[in-house]
């Protein structure tokens, strides 16, 4: 019973999966082609990452205090429906600019302080909804499941990107603004469908103990102790936030450099970052097997330094074929990263401590964002270069994700026995052989 109860919650859980990137990829993914079409300047593109992700990620240290009060099924549905609802105050902005004379630094503005809600409520959910998933999904069974999912769900956020895109271009000489509220709505009720299906989840018992409760004061200073085995996830985290500082300093203006200074359509601006999802989520699965046999840390080196040229190849040319390539090997690569750090915390952290610690990463990386996303803002309107501000961006991006990853990855250690591994040319050969039938 307790098996069958477990396998139901986790079809449940691909459902929520697959409702959920509906409402990324009609929404989300389509926040700052809005703010562009709401004529927004570089700097609020930079705040629409910085200011948001902070708080949101600020958020999670009442995580803890809030799964103490209620169980953790009830704390995500109740802001997940929060979420959902945030979507209704965006998309009236398309009225209040259409039908009145609202000031041009109004309406990006009032998205930026929405769409901190939207990612608030979300954000407090993640830590309970991490605690939870833990429960359900076997240890050695996680790299697997959660690539299958990822897989599943991210086919589904690319159609829906891909629908949008093509759905903006066919009306956007009518009122682009119209066609981004309908978008919004449907992202909305996508959200709630998702909901829906959380609350279909079982939860197993669980109960947070203030015996476990460690303050954040606290984890900041444990950070710094010398023993590098008894702080190994605080170097990870550590490692994560300056990540985050190295990506966001160029992350929030990919869209702005394709829609403003390359007049991309929305349909070529989908067609070149789709192709990073879609191998992204063909990837998941092999990088989830990977990773459970040779390890996470293994797995996360290999997307830590190859993450590093993904910027730096997008100064060779702005031709959409070679910019497509470039989002493909850099899907490739970020699903390796992006796994493997999920997992690692699931492995180095006890089930009593999850909700806690992943609120304690969440907020270190909601800093590395904020800073890299707002100073990214202020070079990009300030820099004075013989080049393209956002050009120069792109290369500071990815020399500084590379000295991040040489210098923090070796002071990690992996956590579980893993077997020993083979060079990086064997495991990708074997990726295209399966893929591609070769």
């Amino acid at each position: 019973m307790g098996i069958e109860r477990t396998k139901r919650s986790l079809n449940y859980s691909i459902k929520d999966g697959i409702a959920w990137s509906v409402n990324e990829g009609l929404g989300t993914y389509y926040i700052s082609p809005y703010m562009i079409a709401l004529n927004a300047n570089d700097m609020q593109i930079g705040m629409l990452t910085s200011v948001p992700s902070f708080i949101a990620n600020l958020s999670q240290l009442e995580s803890p205090k809030l799964m103490e009060r209620m169980s953790r099924k009830k704390l995500v549905t109740t802001f997940v429906f929060l979420q959902a609802i945030m979507w209704l105050p965006i998309l009236s902005l398309v009225f209040l600019v259409s039908f009145s004379n609202i000031n041009s630094l109004v309406a990006p503005s009032l998205v930026i302080i929405f769409y901190t809600f939207y990612l608030m409520f979300g954000s407090v959910v993640g830590p309970a909804w991490s605690s939870w998933m833990g429960d359900l999904v076997p240890g050695k069974e996680r790299g697997r499941f959660f690539g299958r999912r990822n897989e599943i769900a991210g086919f589904t956020g690319l159609v829906s990107m891909m629908v949008a895109g093509l759905f903006l271009d066919a009306f956007k000489k009518s009122n682009v603004l119209f066609c981004f509220a309908a978008l919004f709505f449907l992202a909305m009720v996508a959200r709630l469908v998702s909901r829906h299906f959380l609350t279909k989840q079982y939860e197993p018992k669980f109960k947070e103990e203030k015996r476990y409760y460690f303050s954040f004061f606290q984890f900041m200073k444990q950070i710094w102790t010398r023993d590098k085995k008894a702080n190994n996830f605080g170097r990870f985290t550590i490692y994560v936030a300056l990540m985050s500082f190295a990506v966001n300093l160029a992350a929030p203006f990919f869209a702005v450099y394709m829609l403003r200074y390359l007049n991309f359509s929305y349909t070529v601006f989908v067609v070149v970052i789709m192709n990073s999802f879609l191998v992204r989520l063909l990837s998941m699965p092999w990088w989830g097997k990977f990773s459970d046999k040779y390890g996470r840390l293994k797995t996360l080196k290999i997307g830590g330094f190859l993450i590093s040229f993904i910027p730096i190849l997008w100064l060779y040319s702005s031709n959409p074929i070679y910019l497509v390539m470039v989002e493909m090997f850099g899907g490739l690569v970020w699903a390796a990263f992006d796994l493997a750090s999920f997992n690692f915390i699931y492995d180095m952290v006890s089930r009593q401590k999850r909700g806690i610690c992943f609120s304690y990463l969440n907020v270190l990386n909601g800093f590395g964002v904020f800073i890299g996303a707002s100073l990214g803002g202020l070079l990009a309107i300030h820099l004075q270069i013989g080049i393209m501000p956002i050009l120069f961006l792109f290369l500071i991006s990815g020399i500084l994700r590379l000295l991040v990853s040489m210098i923090m990855l070796p002071q990690l250690s992996e956590v579980r026995k893993v077997q020993p591994s083979r060079p990086l040319w064997y495991f990708m050969g074997g990726f295209i052989r399966r893929r591609f039938h070769i």
